[in-house]
């Protein structure tokens, strides 16, 4: 039950730790690939997995960047968007509680999710409080503009409303020094934009360093910490058959252990800040999220 957006400076593998923690979950998730400049999930993790009783492929008419298309040609605000918000979600696995929404297939499709914005996120946040699921957002590497979020090359809406935003460092000398400017940037725009500087913490990839000390580092706390095991990662990079022992491996058992304090944490912030339930930007947006509520968001 939390909307926890994941990011990094540099590639320093979002999609893998996002795609770790849905898979490791035990709750409901829907992951939304969320990155400005492309998505990867079609060609790797989803690139095998089929949908329905005719086991349906994914394929280029599927995704986030289809989205504006089908909210523009809706008659008004009030018609049923239902239909088309289900028909982009995509089956991480063989569970009936575990849905992507693929990411955009060419970086040029960016700029016409401005108008968007407010609707997805809606329905993030819908998803996440009154469905209970957990949301998790794989926002890839940011994009500054004069210093801020870029608004059109980031997921900046997303990102200002998550409950928790976790960059994404690697334990290598190069990541954390890139990822030090990032922070400033980040703490500066949630403070000024969103649900302020807190909301920003450190997920650590691998080892090399002592966590407390990249949190000193860096100036930020550290709220999770996976280890990088290189046959995981790359099923979750690939997709394909699994690999014996996967479910078993130090990656998946540390995701397992990390999203319960994680969504912890989010609950704890959402209690500092006393914040209210969201609430259903139109009629249309609240039957979306109840559809996803009894159909399981099952296809075919």
């Amino acid at each position: 039950m939390s909307l926890i957006a994941l990011v990094s400076a540099k590639s320093d593998g979002v999609t893998t730790a996002a795609t770790a923690l849905a898979l490791a979950g035990r709750r409901p998730v829907l992951l939304a690939e969320l990155d400005m400049a492309g998505g990867s999930l079609r060609h790797g993790l989803l690139r095998d997995v089929t949908r329905g009783r005719q086991r349906e492929r994914l394929d280029g008419h599927i995704g986030l960047h289809r989205l504006p298309q089908a909210d523009w040609e809706r008659a008004s605000a009030e018609q049923d968007f239902t239909p088309q918000v289900a028909q982009h979600l995509w089956p991480i696995d063989e569970s009936d509680f575990r849905v992507a929404l693929p990411g955009l297939i060419d970086p040029r499709q960016a700029a016409s999710l401005t108008s968007t914005w407010p609707t997805l996120l809606n329905i993030l946040q819908l998803t996440d409080q009154q469905l209970g699921w957990d949301v998790l957002v794989d926002g890839g590497r940011m994009v500054l503009e004069g210093g801020h979020l870029h608004q059109v090359l980031s997921p900046a809406p997303v990102l200002r409303e998550a409950d928790l935003v976790l960059l994404v460092v690697r334990m290598t000398e190069e990541s954390q020094a890139l990822a030090y400017p990032m922070v400033r940037a980040l703490q500066d725009d949630l403070a000024a934009q969103g649900s302020g500087a807190r909301a920003l913490g450190l997920l650590v990839l691998g080892e090399g360093y002592r966590p407390d000390d990249v949190a000193r580092g860096l100036e930020a706390p550290v709220l999770a910490s996976l280890p990088w095991e290189e046959s995981a990662a790359a099923y979750l990079r690939t997709g394909g058959r699994m690999p014996r022992g996967v479910t078993r491996s130090q990656l998946m058992r540390a995701a397992r252990d990390t999203m319960g304090p994680l969504r912890e944490h989010a609950d704890r912030r959402r209690l500092h800040l006393q914040m209210r339930s969201v609430r259903a930007a139109s009629p249309a947006v609240e039957r979306i999220v109840q559809q996803f509520g009894q159909r399981g968001v099952r296809h075919g």
